[in-house]
């Protein structure tokens, strides 16, 4: 009964091997960020083209722009998976700090937040 359930997640988020309830946390999350991809990547290009070269050495922007190109992938994947939920947690956390005005994307899927919670326990 429960792996039916999971299954039936697993295609409402369109994710090939979900196998674990953490891999549909991890994928549910991502979706929840995806708001935050146009501000990365305009951040991202910002850095590219130099708008903050009085502020960070050519070192500090390199690191930011490898940091901002991570993320965006890590988003972009939701197939990743639970290894990675902790790290996307953290993530999260650090994007609403820098994008206070921008909303997390609603999931289709009902309970999220407690499910989130319980993991990081």
């Amino acid at each position: 009964m429960e792996r039916s359930r999971d299954c039936d997640l697993e295609t409402n988020l369109n994710i090939q091997d979900c196998t674990t309830e953490g891999d549909l946390l991890f994928a549910q999350k991502c979706k929840e960020l995806q708001g935050f991809i146009r501000p990365l990547t305009d951040l991202l290009n910002g850095l590219k083209i130099g708008r903050f070269e009085r502020g960070l050495s050519s070192f500090q922007q390199s690191v930011a722009m490898d940091r901002i190109q991570r993320i965006v992938g890590v988003l972009q994947k939701p197939e990743m998976g639970e290894r990675y939920l902790g790290t996307l947690l953290q993530v999260e956390g650090m994007l609403k700090t820098w994008f206070p005005h921008i909303a997390a994307q609603k999931s289709s899927l009902g309970g999220n937040r407690r499910q989130v919670t319980k993991v990081r326990t």
